[in-house]
């Protein structure tokens, strides 16, 4: 079955590959998906697979991930994301070239910090995964999440709650509210993401586990752990949280 639009309606490969199939309408790709007897939606949203959507996908279905902090030489640096053999799966970089924001979007970011508060996600290719994006003056620390081909996937906004402690919420493009990270300890490095429905989807930690650090090179680092396998967009917001948590948002 091919992946490519066009053509009659009908069941075809899901070119998102997170589905065995998925329903094309005869002018787009809906969000109904199948895999085996069973059916669900998906919506779809995210990078397609083939070229830069394999290998952006490849990045955004791992399971465990060690990020780079940004220490004493500050949030400017060019920072590893690795994966769990100390292999590099990906870099968190100020957005540069092609993947700076346009005119259009210039005017959501901090002018006298544009390299800091615009971050791109590059694979190891450097080919871009996700371009992170800090509006002007939000008091709530808000982040805008583009995907790979520069559609907003959503945002991640600090909000306060009712008991008074404050959450960052994973809201998606037309602000519906997908799942949030929260701590006991802004301070520590103990998070959790959570979705919807209260369960854990992803974990930032400074506990090592089974892992060799030796491996790492010795750097400051903390650890991602993500449950596989998530819909987009909230896959895509719980990676952006995870990797810029420590560059964007925990300020």
């Amino acid at each position: 079955m091919s992946v490519q639009a066009g053509g009659p309606e009908g069941w075809r490969e899901d070119p998102y590959g997170r589905h065995e199939v998925r329903f094309y309408d005869g002018t787009r790709w809906t969000p109904y998906v199948r895999d085996g007897e069973t059916n669900t939606m998906d919506e779809p949203i995210g990078v397609m697979t083939g070229g830069v959507g394999a290998s952006a996908g490849a990045l955004l279905a791992e399971e465990l991930l060690v990020v780079e902090r940004h220490g004493d030489s500050g949030r400017r640096r060019e920072r590893a994301v690795r994966r769990a053999d100390g292999t590099t799966a990906a870099l968190l970089r100020a957005a540069t070239g092609a993947h700076k924001p346009t005119s259009a979007l210039r005017s959501l970011v901090v002018k006298d910090q544009f390299t800091s508060d615009a971050l791109e996600l590059v694979d190891e290719t450097l080919r871009p995964v996700l371009t992170l994006l800090r509006p002007i003056g939000d008091p709530k620390g808000t982040v805008v999440v583009r995907d790979a081909e520069g559609r907003e996937a959503g945002r991640i906004a600090r909000q306060e709650g009712r008991d008074g402690g404050s959450t960052y919420a994973l809201l998606s493009s037309q602000s519906a509210f997908l799942g949030d990270l929260r701590t006991d300890d802004w301070a520590g490095w103990d998070l959790r993401v959570q979705d919807t429905r209260g369960r854990e989807v992803a974990t930032l930690t400074e506990e090592w586990g089974d892992l060799d650090r030796s491996a790492f090179g010795g750097t400051g680092a903390y650890v991602v752990r993500l449950a596989q396998p998530l819909p987009d967009p909230l896959r895509m917001l719980v990676l952006a949280a995870a990797v810029s948590y420590d560059a964007l948002l925990r300020l």
